[in-house]
């Protein structure tokens, strides 16, 4: 830092903790509004010393720092959520998944054509590898594809079920209760879908081996996950293991993979990338009443990806 704009940030500390007397002032007398205006004080000077320091302008430094508070007030509320296995959240999440305003559901969905030709599915092979509660084993049933969709929590299988016999779609669709990465398949499919399941799985090459086994030549594979530059941001850098929030009021593991690691681990297996995009946060979600709050301050960011491979070998 520049020495004239040390000595000038130095002043402007003095004058946020000359303006702390009179809040604590305020707040012993309990007047609302002394300490509305003590707050005031406060903040503005504040902001003088952000200004300051950034050498931004007014506008620019205020949402700044409104996004940092929504940060830290994040930080603070997922240190308060208990640790649940994530198979526990999902059985909890599992009646009102399909109910919840997730935008990157609603971002994947947005951009799922361009990966997926829903025109041509009929008769055609498809695996479901974590299906959840039929997300995309509903539609894809309904426009004529075979499908077996697996999953390893009962609860998100039985409402996956309950939604096949409201859609009368139910003989399309053969369920299975397992866990994907011991998955033995007994066919090989034309299309493999994997939607935002396998940030959940410690062993990637696990969970592509698997579904390698379940390819032949020609098998797309579509895939899509939170983006993993967000999990990195508190993902322990050894084990790739991050904190993920599912459950309002709970914890749990999600990991780390790169697209780098995808992409190694799939070439190993016979397949290319054949298509990638992220999902970007765009400023119109963060202006709705039902997105404001978790996303206020991601506007152009990309919390989510979507990847398409092909078996070429």
């Amino acid at each position: 830092m520049k020495s004239q704009i040390y000595k000038e940030t130095k002043e402007k500390l003095e004058k946020i903790k000359e303006s702390l007397p009179y809040l604590e002032k305020a707040v012993k007398l309990r007047s609302k509004k002394q300490i509305e205006n003590s707050v005031g004080l406060f903040a503005w000077n504040l902001l003088r010393l952000y200004k300051k320091v950034t050498e931004k302008g007014t506008s620019e430094s205020i949402h700044d720092i409104t996004k940092k508070l929504w940060w830290f007030r994040n930080q603070e509320v997922k240190k308060e959520r208990k640790y649940k296995p994530t198979k526990e959240q999902y059985s909890l999440w599992a009646k009102r998944y399909d109910k919840e305003n997730n935008l990157l559901t609603v971002l994947e969905e947005k951009e799922i054509n361009d990966f997926i030709d829903f025109k041509k599915l009929k008769r055609k092979e498809v695996l479901d590898f974590g299906c959840g509660t039929g997300r995309y084993t509903i539609p894809l049933a309904k426009r004529g594809a075979k499908v077996i969709a697996i999953d390893l929590t009962p609860a998100m299988i039985r409402r996956a079920k309950e939604k096949a016999k409201e859609e009368s779609i139910r003989d399309n669709i053969k369920f299975k209760q397992t866990d994907i990465t011991e998955y033995e398949p007994k066919k090989k499919f034309d299309l493999i879908v994997s939607m935002l399941v396998l940030d959940h799985i410690k062993n990637l090459k696990k969970s592509i081996n698997a579904i390698s086994k379940a390819s032949k030549k020609g098998t797309d594979v579509v895939i899509s996950n939170l983006h993993p530059e967000i999990l990195r941001e508190n993902a322990d850098l050894e084990t790739g293991r991050a904190r993920g929030y599912l459950v309002e009021g709970y914890k749990t593991d999600q990991f780390c993979h790169s697209i780098e690691e995808y992409v190694d681990l799939f070439k190993k297996k016979g397949f290319v990338l054949t298509k990638i995009k992220n999902l970007i946060v765009d400023e119109k979600y963060t202006k709705m009443k039902k997105y404001k709050k978790p996303f206020s301050g991601m506007e152009n960011k990309a919390i989510g990806i979507i990847m398409k491979f092909k078996k070429i070998e």
